[in-house]
């Protein structure tokens, strides 16, 4: 199953992808929801073929699975950012964020996500959608807050 969720920022497309690439924004509009282990050696910025394992904690209190995080493409001119993911009993977490400019002050954000968890897989998807709009609620306080 696939799942897509949009929003627009008040920011320009080349700014939100300058955060977007650095694994603090990362942490920041996944916090409250998830968590992670061994987050203080990550790089500061992902790249083409970084490979991130690590344990999930949900809510930041309740641990999970190990989950590996690997970016499989990072596209300076399209803006697009994709990682391959997978862990517990989610086999496919497939990742594609887009950016696209609308005007020199706003962009929209795309969070594309392929799913497949076995049975599991319409449960994960519902996740999925709810754990985005999260993201992107935290992106645009994010946003706010830095007043880019």
């Amino acid at each position: 199953m696939i799942a897509i969720i949009q929003s627009y920022f008040e920011t320009s497309a080349d700014k939100a992808w300058e955060l977007l690439k650095k694994t603090d924004t990362f942490l920041f509009i996944t916090h409250g929801f998830l968590d992670f282990t061994n987050k203080k050696k990550w790089p500061e910025e992902f790249y083409n073929g970084l490979e991130i394992n690590t344990k999930l904690i949900f809510f930041n209190i309740l641990p999970a699975w190990k989950h590996c995080l690997k970016i499989t493409k990072i596209n300076e001119l399209d803006k697009e950012l994709y990682s391959n993911e997978c862990g517990g009993f989610i086999n496919t977490w497939n990742h594609l964020i887009k950016i696209e400019p609308e005007t020199d002050c706003r962009c929209k954000y795309t969070d594309q996500v392929e799913i497949n968890a076995g049975f599991l897989t319409p449960a994960v998807w519902l996740y999925a959608n709810i754990f985005y709009r999260y993201r992107h609620y935290r992106w645009k306080k994010l946003i706010n807050f830095k007043a880019i």
